[in-house]
């Protein structure tokens, strides 16, 4: 990668200055910290510290900063990641890590996969964000681990989960748009039962999102739900239910015509027995089912996707030496009227994941293998080989290599609907090559890494001129290959009630075929999130900034680089209320991250919580 430090860097120096202002504002004391535990990266839990990926981990408090914004919002403020949407706050959103498609990110809900097989991908803006108590990111492949989708890493979110006594919390917010946003939930446990109930519902007038082509607002309503449920048979055995729903209604620029509807519904629930037959073999049984629905009116189009997951899980660990053996089988379903000759396909995917790691003296290996077996386009084997060290007081490093895949949706093997066309003999798309570098260091109350990666990808799905398919139209082909790459740099600070957090992307996710950087992902962009207690009064400052992109890879249609000022204030009343206030892109910032499509103007919400004590 050739980055000089006038055209990377020099954009990014506010962000900078206030990192170093940090930096040199505050001693280093000693460390005490908790270390958190993550368990997303290899399935099984391990200290985020001794993990050799590349983790983000963010907590409730986190996402109750973003207020009633969505999933997405908050993930574009975690290094590696970005975020477009076409339309207003519910409007079509895409997460891209580290330069890969929205497609390329697998995503799981309490265990559950969720995917469209009409678009690929999770559908974001139907996860609702206010039952949500904390999301590990993995950034990189991960198809050793999760099989397909997981080209360009991993999100894994976690609904609340009871503990022991009762506890109830609830909250509203409004402002900007008449928005008016409010959730509840209760949670706790006797004895050997835990259980933890929320439901949220929204709405807005929301703003215009797409001035030239539809002058309606764009606004929603929303409702759902979460619940996790959980009984101890003794100490050795567990059950575990889980579900969540989310309805979203939002107006959307779809036909051009005034009021068009966009419906999404997301629905997830599972079921799970874990048990420890011996102290050193833990087993996990468990079978998770997810439903997407989309549909639009009054041009009327109706996509569902359903995936059922049935997974045996078996960890043993033997000293410093860990095994895991796991046998999953997966079904994915779409019913969508453009399907040719049936309305509804269907296929299967059968697979066996071994993984082997060791710990020890600061030093850890892992290697995972999965073959996966498809009932149509045939079979993938993927593997990741990972080792760290600590080289030196508080300095660590990890180096990985391996590969991952993304079967091809059903939509784009079978679809037959108007201007497109699908391809039965369509092949995974595959990161044949995928290398990792990072160093980390810790000091006191820092915390930075560097990582370095370059993730292949071959076979291409894309849509392009009539071939072979039945549409005169075009067809879906795997024609096209991408090149990602780039540096994270990552710091947190945290002091006596100083918390400041930054990071700068430089990347280069381009098409290997063209040359040309791929669409709506910036060369670079950084956030900066400063914190600073004061008392009773919490206050916050977010930055996020990204360079020019292009708004299609097959125009020269530029949107131009931003940067955006949110500003939150959070205020104990008491021991119970609590007020909230934000001020997101405080601004007024005009920028697109959608070509045609305006992004949220300067909005102000004010919110209270009550959280009663136990």
């Amino acid at each position: 990668m050739n980055f000089s430090f006038r055209r990377h860097a020099r954009p990014l120096m506010p962000g900078l200055l206030t990192l170093a202002w940090a930096a040199a504002a505050w001693a280093a004391p000693a460390d005490t910290r908790l270390e958190p535990v993550v368990v997303t990266p290899t399935r099984t839990p391990v200290p985020l510290r001794e993990v050799l990926s590349d983790v983000t981990v963010l907590e409730r408090e986190d996402l109750q900063r973003r207020g009633a914004v969505g999933v997405a919002d908050v993930l574009r403020a975690v290094p590696g990641i970005e975020m477009n949407r076409s339309g207003g706050m519910a409007g079509t959103t895409s997460v891209f890590i580290r330069g890969g498609d929205t497609r390329f990110t697998a995503v799981m809900v309490d265990g559950v996969r969720v995917d469209s097989q009409s678009t690929g991908g999770a559908t974001w803006e139907a996860i609702p964000l206010s039952q949500i108590e904390r999301i590990e990111i993995v950034r990189g492949p991960a198809s050793a681990v999760y099989g397909s989708d997981a080209i360009s890493g991993v999100v894994h979110i976690f609904t609340r989960r009871g503990a022991p006594g009762l506890r109830g919390d609830a909250g509203v917010v409004a402002g900007a748009f008449n928005t008016v946003t409010g959730d509840a939930g209760i949670s706790g446990g006797t004895g050997p039962f835990d259980f933890a109930v929320s439901g949220q519902t929204a709405r807005s007038d929301g703003f215009n999102a797409r001035p030239a082509g539809n002058p309606d607002r764009d606004g929603h309503v929303s409702n759902g739900g979460s619940g996790r449920f959980g009984l101890a048979l003794g100490e050795a055995h567990r059950l575990e239910a889980s579900f969540l729903r989310s309805h979203v209604d939002a107006q959307c620029d779809v036909s051009g015509v005034t009021d068009d509807h966009c419906v999404h519904d997301l629905d997830t629930a599972r079921v799970a027995w874990s048990a420890r037959f011996v102290p050193e073999w833990t087993s996990l049984v468990s079978f998770g089912q997810s439903d997407d629905h989309y549909e639009t009116g009054p041009s009327a189009y109706i996509t569902d996707t359903r995936v059922r997951t049935t997974t045996w899980q078996n960890d043993v660990q033997l000293g410093s030496h860990g095994f895991n053996v796991t046998v999953e089988h997966r079904e994915d379903q779409l019913e969508n009227t453009g399907l040719l000759g049936a309305p509804i396909q269907d296929r299967t995917l059968a697979s066996l994941a071994l993984g082997y790691g060791w710990r020890n003296a600061g030093r850890a290996v892992q290697v995972n293998v999965r073959h996966d077996e498809e009932s149509d386009f045939g079979s993938a084997t993927t593997g990741t080989v990972a080792a760290g060290a600590d080289i030196a007081a508080g300095w660590r490093v990890h180096a990985s290599v391996g590969n991952a895949f993304r079967a091809p949706t059903l939509y784009q093997r079978f679809s037959d609907s108007g201007p497109s066309a699908g391809q039965p003999a369509l092949k995974a798309e595959r990161s044949s090559s995928n290398i990792e570098l990072a160093l980390k260091h810790r000091a006191g109350a820092f915390d930075s890494s560097i990582t370095a990666y370059r993730n292949r990808v071959a076979d291409l799905i894309i849509y392009g001129a009539p071939g072979t398919c039945v549409s005169t139209w075009g067809c879906y082909g795997n024609v096209g290959r991408a090149t990602l790459q780039g540096l994270t740099l990552a710091t947190v600070f945290a002091h006596e009630g100083l918390r400041v957090a930054g990071s700068i992307d430089l990347q280069s996710p381009k098409n290997a075929d063209t040359g040309r950087v791929l669409a709506r992902r910036a060369r670079r962009h950084a956030t900066l999130d400063v914190q600073q207690e004061l008392g009773d009064t919490t206050v916050g400052m977010q930055w996020i900034a990204a360079s020019k992109r292009f708004d299609r890879e097959t125009t020269d249609t530029v949107l131009p680089g931003y940067a955006v000022v949110n500003l939150d204030l959070s205020h104990r009343l008491s021991n119970e209320w609590r007020l909230q206030a934000r001020i997101d892109n405080f601004f007024d910032r005009k920028y697109q991250t959608a070509g045609g499509f305006n992004t949220e103007p300067q909005a102000a919400y004010v919110g209270v919580r009550w959280t009663p004590s136990r």
